[in-house]
């Protein structure tokens, strides 16, 4: 959690920053991280998702960065994703 609070202190001077939530989770039974927020890019307002783990000595994250008007679509691509990864 370190780390990723960490990473967050250091994204205060992205544009349009805000963060959502920053929290242990699990992923598949696993102690996890996730971190959502809100950037603007070009103006735009976009979301981001970052969730991350470690499994078998090596670190994992699935992320997803997405216009915040497609929300429904991106979260519904990145849980087909996260749902079917497997770590190698």
């Amino acid at each position: 959690m370190t780390q990723w609070q960490e990473a967050e202190q250091g994204s205060h001077d992205v544009p349009g920053y805000r963060n959502i939530r920053l929290e242990r989770t699990t992923f598949n039974g696993r102690p996890a991280v996730v971190w959502d927020y809100y950037f603007t890019q070009d103006g735009d307002p976009w979301k981001a998702r970052q969730m991350g783990f470690d499994e078998g000595g090596k670190s994992y994250q699935v992320n997803i960065w997405y216009l915040a008007a497609t929300e429904d679509d991106a979260l519904r691509t990145y849980s087909e994703v996260t749902s079917s990864f497997t770590p190698l």
